[in-house]
């Protein structure tokens, strides 16, 4: 496992996707892209521009067909499938549109339960998982059960579960598509907060709104990924 020092967060290195078949479908053309530490990242696109296979790829959860990735320094190509889950349970926060919370374990159980994969030990997930709650205030509802939550809470708790690994990148996926207007513009004031904690985020959304608060915006065509110009940053900064 090769580590390269003072390497971005994500450093892609003419990295496709295709795939095969009678007439193969190109889901990512080849790509470059770096995201330094502590930047924020917003991806936009059409459905079916190739935005969640970007996002698949970054999230270790699917492979380039060519191309390179390097994860926090890590040269992720001829990692082994189990190598590739441990570094994606170490590096990599994920929040969902749809929460994917355990509804029969309670708020702090949950966040606990993505510490196992961090490796963190037994005696310390407890004190891990109740320090995140309290980064997305949400401390004195540990012990309720999701089902007892609103929608922006139980994305909050996704936040906290995410953050509990002190993730390398934080990777969100709609982060708001379940959310009503107000609910969601909490939820954004919480990534700003994160954000200039230092924490380096990704965000996919289809929502222009959400992306204007980024500083950097990436929009996926066709599977082809274009930079816009730099501009004056959001509210994220």
């Amino acid at each position: 496992m090769t580590v390269a020092p003072e390497a971005p967060v994500i450093a892609l290195a003419g990295a496709s996707r295709v795939y095969p078949g009678v007439s193969p479908i190109v889901a990512l053309r080849p790509t470059d892209l770096a995201v330094p530490r502590g930047d924020a990242v917003a991806i936009t696109g059409r459905s079916g521009s190739g935005k969640s296979t970007l996002l698949q790829l970054l999230g270790l959860l699917d492979r380039p067909t060519e191309g390179q990735y390097w994860l926090n320094g890590v040269d992720t190509a001829a990692m082994t499938d189990r190598q590739r889950t441990r570094l994606r349970g170490s590096q990599i926060g994920f929040v969902f549109q749809s929460f994917h919370l355990i509804a029969h374990r309670t708020v702090e159980e949950n966040v606990r339960l993505g510490l196992m994969y961090r490796g963190v030990p037994r005696s310390r997930r407890r004190s891990r998982a109740l320090d995140a709650l309290s980064r997305v205030g949400l401390a004195d509802r540990a012990d309720a059960l999701p089902g007892e939550l609103s929608g922006g809470q139980r994305q909050r708790v996704a936040i906290a579960r995410a953050l509990a690994i002190e993730p390398a990148v934080l990777l969100a996926d709609e982060p708001t598509g379940n959310l009503d207007t107000h609910t969601a513009e909490d939820v954004l004031q919480l990534f700003d907060a994160i954000h200039r904690d230092g924490q380096t985020l990704v965000v996919v959304t289809h929502d222009q709104d959400v992306a204007a608060r980024m500083p950097r915006r990436l929009t996926i065509t066709d599977g082809l990924v274009v930079e816009e110009l730099p501009r004056e940053a959001g509210h994220v900064a």
